[in-house]
């Protein structure tokens, strides 16, 4: 029993630390273009790494979430 409780504190754990994560991602896409056509498409590759650095982050919080709610329904 003990060792649940551990695991679904270190879900808990990662979940906030993938919150966070998002919450820098989400705000690092709301940087203007630059005037430079070069530095935009510096910018654009950027923007593309995050989104895809958003989509997997969303993949395990999902999967996260999940198991959190199946450690629910097996106290039950």
């Amino acid at each position: 029993m003990k060792e649940i409780k551990q695991t679904r504190k270190q879900l808990e754990t990662r979940r906030d630390e993938i919150e966070k994560q998002l919450n820098l991602v989400n705000q690092d896409e709301r940087i203007k273009l630059d005037n430079d056509i070069e530095e935009q498409a510096i910018q654009m590759e950027q923007h593309e790494v995050s989104v895809t650095m958003e989509e997997n982050l969303r993949k395990e919080l999902n999967y996260i979430e999940e198991k959190l709610m199946e450690m629910d329904e097996d106290k039950e």
